[in-house]
């Protein structure tokens, strides 16, 4: 049979696209999806900080092992008696570094020695003139007082303390460590004297810093720091002379603490009051020290009854007061000290000190004698008549030097009585009488135990 072509085209045709059909079908792959893996992070770089103290002070950290980049504070610390002078390995001068790691680093603290200067007056209370292990109580030493000052105050008041303070020591010996804190008038300078004695007493593991300043800054208690600043503020918003100054103990730190008001004499501030009333004033406190340094060790009850016995203040406040007067005008008479204004004569101040001590008495306390003059009684009267007390026992043994010498040597091994018996050769009590008599004399009669200077 013949098949028309066009028939038998249709046909091929159509078994090729079943063909081709089939053949795709069978042979579908599902397509495989890449997903790209992350490379690997790289290990951290670590640099090493090398932190070390030479002698003579700390660090907060020796350092360690660090990520390149990271910031590592370090802080020196000086130790007691020295300071912090720099870094080995950065030209920082300041006491705390920030390094930053980005390669190995190695750092050392430097610290030296602070020199103890025992030739001057020391003025930093930031630094201490002496070894503070040692034990200095009762006995000479080789460096003079330390005396701090508050900021408001003059040259004229420091260079006035701190010759004053060393014309004593040189007169009197050299006791210590003696702290002598001086207040002007600005309440803000003050707190901040206060806190740098607290401080102090912070870093010689006396004191807490907070019951310090509780207790210095207390306006209410006399014997205060801040007490001493109100006196000055005192002066210049009233216009009017007064001072105060103190032995104000130190016995449990083994230090003598000492405390003044605004000293203006050294500034010139009233018209008749030169500079050696001030100048006397600290003659007079360190004469307390070199009192006291002959008892420091003495349990308080003990201490008290040597220096005032029955707390009779006549041979403790006479004599000091004495023998800061007496000291001052032999030393302008020699010409080891010069003063631009004149304080007039030892027999001047003797002879005021009769009258007042005379008329003080005679108003509040006429039956007493010298004796029963205490701080509570007739306490003014006490330092007055008791200077002469004390003129009048030196003129008898013709020795200004008798109570440097022999009787406050003598005082804690023999008592009041028997150094007084040493001293002077026979009994307070004989004493006592003998100055009742000596007070009737005519005032030009008694002023000729003074000596002419």
């Amino acid at each position: 049979m013949k098949y028309p072509i066009s028939f038998l085209f249709i046909c091929v045709l159509s078994f090729i696209l079943v063909y081709s059909c089939s053949t795709e079908e069978e042979e579908s792959i599902t397509p495989v999806v890449q997903t790209p893996q992350p490379e690997p992070e790289p290990e951290p770089v670590e640099y090493t900080l090398t932190v070390s103290a030479a002698e003579g002070g700390t660090v907060s950290t020796e350092g360690g092992t660090y990520d390149e980049g990271s910031e590592v504070t370090v802080t020196a610390t000086a130790n007691e008696g020295y300071r912090f002078t720099g870094w080995e390995g950065n030209d920082s001068t300041n006491e705390t570094l920030t390094i930053t790691l980005n390669s190995n680093q190695t750092y050392q603290a430097l610290f030296e020695l602070i020199p103890i200067n025992t030739t001057d007056i020391n003025n930093d209370p930031d630094i201490f003139s002496y070894d503070t292990n040692i034990d200095y109580t009762e006995q000479i030493v080789d460096f003079y007082p330390n005396a701090f000052f508050t900021s408001d105050l003059s040259e004229k008041v420091v260079n006035g303390i701190n010759l004053a303070l060393k014309t004593a020591a040189d007169a009197f010996g050299k006791y210590g460590p003696v702290e002598y804190w001086v207040f002007g008038s600005d309440k803000q300078a003050a707190l901040d004297l206060i806190n740098k004695f607290c401080e102090r007493r912070v870093a010689l593991n006396q004191w807490s810093l907070t019951d310090c300043l509780n207790r210095e800054t207390d306006e209410s208690l006399d014997y205060s720091m801040i007490a001493y600043q109100k006196i000055g503020e005192e002066v210049i918003s009233t216009n009017q002379a007064r001072g105060g100054a103190g032995h104000n103990g130190g016995f449990q730190w083994g230090i003598h603490r000492l405390s003044s008001s605004y000293p203006f004499s050294f500034d010139n501030l009233f018209e008749g009051i030169p500079p050696q009333d001030d100048f006397k004033t600290v003659l007079h406190e360190y004469f307390h020290v070199f009192q006291l340094a002959n008892v420091f060790n003495l349990e308080r009850e003990e201490r008290d009854e040597a220096v005032k016995p029955n707390e009779a203040i006549w041979m403790q406040e006479g004599g000091a007061e004495y023998m800061a007067n007496y000291t001052l005008f032999k030393l302008i008479n020699n010409g080891t000290l010069s003063f631009e204004k004149s304080y007039g004569t030892l027999r001047e101040k003797m002879r005021n000190k009769m009258d007042f001590g005379k008329s003080t008495k005679a108003e509040n306390c006429p039956s007493s004698k010298l004796n029963q003059f205490t701080y509570q009684e007739c306490n003014q009267a006490g330092y007055e008549l008791g200077s002469w007390g004390v003129a009048f026992l030196i003129n008898k043994v013709n020795n200004p030097n008798i109570l440097l010498d022999t009787f406050y040597p003598n005082l804690k091994q023999l008592g009041f009585e028997d150094a007084f018996n040493l001293s002077f050769g026979y009994s307070a009590e004989e004493f006592y009488q003998e100055f009742d008599t000596f007070l009737e004399l005519p005032i030009e009669q008694q002023l000729e135990i003074i000596p002419d200077i």
